[in-house]
C-alpha cells in the first residue's frame, strides 16, 4: 500500500453476509430479517420477505468467471471469499489490487430488496443493523481506507432523516439512497428535510448506479414537471438522467445551491452527447411546459453531480468533447469490487489503459483529488497500515 493516497476507488461493495450484521437486529425482528438458505443446485440464496429467492451471482464474482447461481460467501474450506470477509481481509485485498481506499456501498440484497419487508419497524431494524455493523465493526478498522455509505430507508421522510442523523453519530460520512428520500420514485416537497439535514450534518449523499424511477420513460405525458423531466431525457443514454431531470425540474438545486450528489458506477462515455441533448431538449420543450430554469440542465449537472466509471476508456478518451473541467472535477474511478463488471485484481492495468496518453495531473485529479475533496479526506495524512494475515 502507499503511505498516502495514490489511487482511491470511489465504488466498492461491502458484501456482508448475515453473520456480520444479524446480531444488531433486535431479537423480536430477527425472524423477518433477510437470511441465507442453501439451495439444491449448490451455493446459497437470499430469502427476503416479499421477494423471490435472490441469488448471489455476480455480486461475489471477484476474479472468477461470472456465475449467476451456485455461489456462496465462503470458499470450500470455510474461509471468506475475496470481497466477502472482514475489514482486515479487505485491506489486504486493496493492497493486492494496487489501490489505497474504497468507498463502500451496501449490498443491493439489503439496500434494495429488503424494502419489501411489510412490517415497518422490522424493515427499519434491518437497515439500522447493517449501518451499525458498517460503522462499528467494519469501517472503524481503517476509516481513511474504508469509507462507508449508510443505507437510507425507503419507509418515509421521517425515517430517512432520522437514519441519516444516526449514521452521522456512528461516524459514517455518506448516505446511499435508492429512492427519493420520501421513499417513492419521484421527488416531493418533504425531501427538502433530507437535503437540509445532509448539508447541516456534512453528510455526502451518493446513490449507486441510479435512484428513483421510472427509468427510461418514453414520454411521461405532455404536461407538468414529470412530463418536462421525461422530455429533457429524450435522446440521452443514461437511465439515471430522468431522476436527475426530476431534481432539476423540481428546483432542488435552486433551493440548495451547495448540494452535490455523487452517483457511483454510471460510467461516463455517455456524457458528451447526453448533456448536449438535455440542453437541446430544454430549448425545444420549455415553451410548451412553461418552465424557465435558472441554468441550462448541463450546468446544473456540472455544478451538482459527480459520477464514476470502471472499465470505460472513453470516459477519459472523450475528455475534449466534455464540458471544460468536467473530467477533472466531476469524475472519479471505481473498481466495483467484488462485482462482476469490476477490475479486481487488475485495477492498475485498467487504470493504465483508461489514462493512456492523458496528462499526469488529470490522472491525479480523477484518482485522488476529486474523491479527497468530495468525501472530505486528508490527502497528506499517512494511511492506516494493513494488518498482517493470521
Amino acid at each position: 500500500m502507499s503511505k498516502t493516497y495514490q489511487v482511491i476507488s470511489a465504488d466498492g461493495h461491502c458484501e456482508a453476509a448475515p453473520d456480520y450484521w444479524h446480531p444488531y437486529v433486535p431479537e423480536k425482528h430477527r425472524a423477518r430479517a433477510p437470511r441465507l438458505i442453501d439451495v439444491a443446485e449448490g451455493g446459497v440464496a437470499w430469502q427476503v420477505e416479499g421477494q423471490p429467492l435472490r441469488y448471489l451471482g455476480q455480486h461475489v464474482t471477484g476474479r472468477n468467471k461470472v456465475k449467476f447461481r451456485g455461489e456462496s460467501y465462503r470458499n470450500a474450506d470455510g474461509s471468506w471469499r475475496e470481497g466477502c470477509g472482514p475489514a482486515a481481509q479487505r485491506l489486504r485485498e486493496q493492497d493486492l489490487d494496487g489501490i489505497d481506499a474504497e468507498v463502500m456501498y451496501p449490498p443491493s440484497l439489503i439496500s434494495v430488496f429488503s424494502s419489501t419487508i411489510a412490517d415497518r419497524d422490522a424493515y427499519k431494524s434491518v437497515v439500522s443493523a447493517y449501518n451499525t455493523f458498517l460503522a462499528k465493526d467494519y469501517c472503524s478498522v481503517a476509516p481513511d481506507r474504508l469509507i462507508g455509505t449508510g443505507i437510507t430507508p425507503t419507509s418515509g421522510i421521517d425515517d430517512a432523516v432520522d437514519e441519516l442523523k444516526r449514521c452521522k453519530e456512528l461516524g459514517l460520512a455518506c448516505m446511499n439512497f435508492t429512492q427519493f428520500p420520501n421513499g417513492s420514485g419521484s421527488p416531493k416537497p418533504e425531501d427538502d428535510r433530507y437535503w437540509e439535514a445532509a448539508l447541516k450534518n456534512d453528510m455526502r449523499v451518493t446513490p449507486h448506479l441510479r435512484f428513483g424511477g421510472p427509468h427510461n420513460p418514453t414520454q411521461g405525458g405532455n404536461t407538468g414537471l414529470q412530463g418536462f423531466s421525461a422530455a429533457l431525457q429524450q435522446r440521452t443514454d443514461s437511465p439515471l438522467l430522468f431522476s436527475i431531470s426530476q431534481m432539476i425540474a423540481n428546483g432542488v438545486f435552486d433551493r440548495f445551491p451547495e448540494l452535490q450528489v455523487y452517483v457511483a458506477e454510471t460510467n461516463a462515455s455517455w456524457v458528451p452527447s447526453s448533456l448536449f441533448f438535455l440542453d437541446d431538449n430544454y430549448e425545444i420543450f420549455k415553451h410548451w411546459f412553461g418552465v424557465t430554469l435558472k441554468m441550462a440542465p448541463s450546468e446544473y449537472i456540472r455544478k451538482h453531480f459527480l459520477f464514476s466509471f470502471i472499465r470505460d476508456p472513453l470516459a477519459i478518451g472523450l475528455r475534449d468533447f466534455m464540458p471544460k473541467g468536467f473530467v477533472e472535477n466531476n469524475l472519479m474511478w471505481g473498481s466495483d469490487f467484488p462485482h462482476s463488471v469490476g477490475s479486481f485484481p487488475d485495477s492498475r492495468q485498467w487504470i493504465e489503459k483508461v489514462f493512456a496518453g492523458a496528462p499526469a495531473d488529470l490522472r491525479r485529479r480523477v484518482l485522488v483529488d476529486t474523491p479527497v475533496r468530495y468525501f472530505g479526506l486528508d490527502a497528506n495524512k499517512e494511511l492506516t497500515p494493513t494488518p498482517a494475515a493470521n
